[in-house]
């Protein structure tokens, strides 16, 4: 039994900035493109997969959540969206209400934090998460039973064939992230070290935490630059700690929703048809969805 948690921003975000505007709503002709690749999306996974449990994490935590009280310039190279974006994000979360996809979102996790938080919780049910992103972020979190998916780009992969791809561990993404510092996300990690360094770093020891215990032994590495890797690290102790708290993911939330909770219920076909006219896309999902599970109110 398997369980689809999605990362909803990188489909939306994908079709916002690739597709053409050639969708109004008629409710205030804000485009709607992004919307409409979105939709394209959700329908091309039921039909592909007709999973038993999905969910669609969303973020609202920009400015607002733990991250930026721990750090005030974490994602500060970030805009809000303005008026016209979040008209489509929101109308996004609506239709996954729509189609019978639970969808959740917090002003103090993102949505990365809500996808691990439900993981932990389906795997206490003996489901298998599969991970529907392509942030390399999450891959934090695959364990050695779940799946991380690239939908679209590559088949669901196992955590033994992301450690192939990633060079390190699934379990040292954060510490990869906490050396090299993550200029999308504005984590400074350690002036310095990139990203060869940090994954040869963590080749010889198995986190930060270790790494730290063992400065006096740096200098011997087989690594460019070894003698002077100690003095780095030292110096930027706190920042690289900080660095770290900030990359890792929250896989423990009460609210997040458990297996039962994200069971897909299927599309209420009616009031698809009635978002779609809203959204300026007339009938062209309704073949589509016509084929797929439906349910009434």
């Amino acid at each position: 039994m398997q369980a689809f948690l999605i990362d909803s921003s990188i489909y939306i975000f994908r079709s916002y900035f690739t597709l053409p505007e050639n969708w109004r709503a008629s409710e205030n002709q804000f485009s709607t493109h992004a919307v409409y690749g979105f939709t394209a999306f959700l329908l091309d996974i039921l039909k592909q997969k007709d999973p038993a449990h999905i969910f669609c994490a969303f973020d609202e935590s920009l400015e607002c959540g733990f991250r930026h009280q721990l750090c005030p310039d974490y994602k500060a190279n970030r805009d809000l969206p303005d008026e016209a974006l979040a008209f489509q994000l929101n109308a996004c979360r609506q239709l996954c209400r729509v189609m019978g996809i639970t969808e959740m979102a917090s002003n103090i996790y993102e949505a990365d934090d809500l996808i691990g938080g439900v993981a932990s919780k389906v795997r206490l049910e003996n489901a298998q998460p599969v991970i529907v992103s392509r942030d390399k972020d999450l891959t934090q979190i695959i364990q050695a039973n779940d799946l991380y998916w690239d939908f679209g780009k590559s088949y669901p992969k196992t955590q033994q064939e992301m450690e192939v791809q990633l060079e390190l561990g699934c379990n040292q993404m954060a510490d990869y992230l906490a050396l090299m510092g993550d200029s999308s996300d504005n984590i400074g990690g350690v002036p310095g070290i990139g990203a060869k360094t940090a994954r040869q770093l963590l080749s010889h020891y198995a986190s930060v935490d270790v790494i730290m215990e063992h400065l006096d032994q740096l200098q011997d590495l087989p690594i460019r630059g070894a003698k002077k890797l100690a003095d780095k690290l030292d110096a930027n102790r706190d920042q690289l700690f900080l660095s770290r708290k900030l990359a890792t993911i929250v896989t423990e939330i009460d609210e997040a929703p458990a297996l039962g909770a994200i069971g897909w219920q299927g599309i209420h076909q009616d009031a698809f048809a009635i978002f779609c006219e809203d959204m300026g896309f007339a009938n062209a999902f309704a073949s589509r969805a016509a084929v797929l599970k439906s349910r009434n109110f």
